[in-house]
């Protein structure tokens, strides 16, 4: 019975399981900094510090637009071009990443403390509020060209394929700034000046971790010492980071705005219902959040192997998990939303029916958004930055400010709550009428709302996943040697391609404990013969391992090949054979 080939996403989905749980970790440890705290401090001090810390959310969402703008401009920069085994590129992007997040750490540093006052008093207006708010604010400019620095190291990690380290940093220092809440806090007495302070001991931590890693060679990362040379991927590490870091800035300038028409309307009351509602989205951005950071670079990597089936079965698998997570997410803030007024000690009778209200509506926003946010950071992937812009420049501040704006206006507190889910169902429709124009006029180069691109490159002659059974082994040959045949390469160069792809199966099934599975690429390239294979599990290398170690198939596959190159990426053997046009 004839043995059927088809590509499956079996090897993709577990490395895609594999980062989502380093990744939430992650993201909980960066959220600790954002909703603990409040939690923590709302808990020790009251409502009104809680408030305190959220006016100087707009200095760490410029924080998040840095390490946004170069980490995940970096990120994706560096997983495309080991997708295209271009190391010296990828080091590159590392480098200039790191050395600006480090150079506009300190600008914000010394520049925040040269206009202090102006800008706080921009960002405080409650004069009860503005003496604490001084002292907290301080403290977060000290924190600066850490934060900067160390986020946007973290944030590339995993695009090396260390998203367990990544994790370790970010968990390590934010564990230690829950801890030392708690001691400066209630041990030192420094009120919410010593949130502040916690914050910047626990990155002091994260980086003494880093420093530990490097120093004990945990971590092999590719980078230049060429730092002026390094500069050339400036722009393209800012092309593809800029969205994500307009959506931090955006969410300043939103944020900002919508607290001054909560003050203006409910006072105190309206503040506390809005520092409510960031809370909780950050709490449900640990989850959406880790979807969106697995994804991405294998995504980016996929993209730099042209892997256009693989991307796209990524793409597919994590917006079903972001769309149901966000579903149980707004169901569970609807029906729950008196309890978790209470986690942030929100009891009184002012104050509590203004953000129960609050939370009800804004949560409703979640699923129609959640979709959208990850689609624009694929969008960057596949080469729409300019359209990745856009989205996340609506969604941030673009379309929110004037409608939460209009609807406050006409239907007063009310109305700014049902400005979020309205905003959300507009962009949503935009980018459902954008895309389908896209696909209409696109000549069939792309389908789908997803704007998934159709395979023009007529060089792909098969992309199929294999197991590591005999039949699916000989029949894959036996498949080779047809589909050469059928696209003009015969003879001698067909059966030696078809035996390569044996060999290297039995290779790697022999290095294996276990069932494996491999993804098999194979292209023309001006009369050569390109094949490459993908699996998980630990490192090999058919071409270096020694000739004692080697068994008479992987012999035979170094005599037959012109050349064979492994790289060990995010996890994956990414082997590549190349069958030379005149073998």
């Amino acid at each position: 019975m004839e043995t059927r080939f088809s590509r499956s996403d079996l090897i993709l989905r577990k490395k895609l399981m594999h980062y989502l749980f380093p990744t939430m970790a992650s993201c909980a440890a960066l959220s600790l900094s954002e909703f603990l705290d409040s939690m923590l401090v709302s808990n020790m001090l009251g409502s009104k510090a809680m408030a305190i810390i959220n006016l100087g959310m707009p200095l760490m969402l410029v924080y998040a637009a840095v390490y946004c703008l170069l980490g995940n401009g970096a990120a994706t920069v560096y997983a495309v071009f080991l997708g295209k085994r271009d190391h010296e590129s990828a080091g590159k992007s590392m480098t200039v990443s790191i050395v600006v997040a480090l150079a506009v750490g300190l600008i914000i540093l010394f520049g925040g403390l040269l206009f202090f006052n102006p800008i706080s008093r921009l960002l405080c207006r409650s004069t009860d509020l503005l003496e604490q708010f001084d002292a907290y604010f301080r403290v977060l400019l000290l924190s600066a060209p850490f934060l900067t620095a160390i986020l946007t190291f973290t944030t590339v990690l995993p695009s090396a394929g260390y998203p367990g380290y990544s994790m370790t940093v970010n968990v390590v220092a934010n564990v230690v700034n829950i801890v030392m809440d708690v001691v400066f806090i209630r041990g030192f007495g420094m009120g919410v000046e010593g949130a502040a302070w916690a914050t910047l001991t626990g990155y002091l931590v994260g980086l003494a971790v880093i420093v530990f890693l490097l120093l004990g060679k945990k971590i092999h990362i590719y980078a230049s010492r060429k730092i002026g040379a390094s500069f050339s991927l400036l722009k393209q590490v800012m092309e593809q980071g800029g969205p994500d870091a307009v959506t931090q800035i955006g969410f300043s300038l939103q944020f900002a705005v919508c607290n001054a028409l909560a003050s203006g309307l409910s006072g105190t009351a309206g503040i506390v219902a809005l520092s409510l509602c960031i809370q909780a989205n950050s709490m449900v951005s640990i989850f959406l959040g880790s979807i969106m950071g697995s994804s991405i670079p294998i995504m980016s990597l996929l993209h730099g192997q042209r892997d256009y089936s693989g991307e796209a079965s990524v793409l597919r698998t994590a917006l079903k998990w972001q769309i149901t997570v966000a579903a149980f997410s707004t169901l569970i803030l609807v029906v729950f939303s008196n309890q978790v007024a209470a986690i942030y000690n929100i009891r009184d009778a002012s104050e509590l029916p203004v953000a129960v209200q609050a939370l009800r509506v804004y949560s409703l926003m979640l699923f129609l958004r959640s979709a959208v946010i990850l689609y624009f950071r694929y969008l960057k992937i596949v080469g729409f930055a300019g359209y990745a812009l856009l989205i996340s420049a609506l969604d941030s501040f673009g379309v929110i400010v004037p409608v939460a704006w209009l609807m406050s206006r006409i239907f007063g507190i009310a109305g700014l709550w049902w400005a979020f889910p309205t905003t959300a169902v507009l962009i949503l429709a935009f980018v459902i009428i954008r895309n389908s124009i896209m696909v209409a006029h696109s000549d069939n180069h792309y389908r789908g709302l997803l704007l998934f691109e159709n395979e023009e490159d007529s060089a792909l002659i098969m992309d199929v996943t294999i197991g590591d059974d005999p039949a699916s082994i000989t029949g894959i040959s036996e498949k080779m040697q047809e589909a050469c045949e059928r696209n003009g390469i015969v003879g001698r160069n067909a059966v030696l391609a078809a035996l390569a792809v044996e060999e290297m199966a039995v290779y790697i099934t022999g290095k294996k404990d276990h069932k494996a599975y491999m993804d098999i690429l194979v292209r023309l390239d001006k009369g050569s013969v390109v094949i490459d294979f993908r699996c998980l599990g630990s490192v090999f290398d058919p071409l270096s391992d020694a000739e004692g170690d080697s068994m008479e198939n992987v012999r035979m596959l170094r005599g037959i090949a012109s050349s064979i190159g492994n790289e060990y990426t995010l996890g994956m053997n990414s082997t590549r054979i190349i069958i030379a046009g005149n073998s």
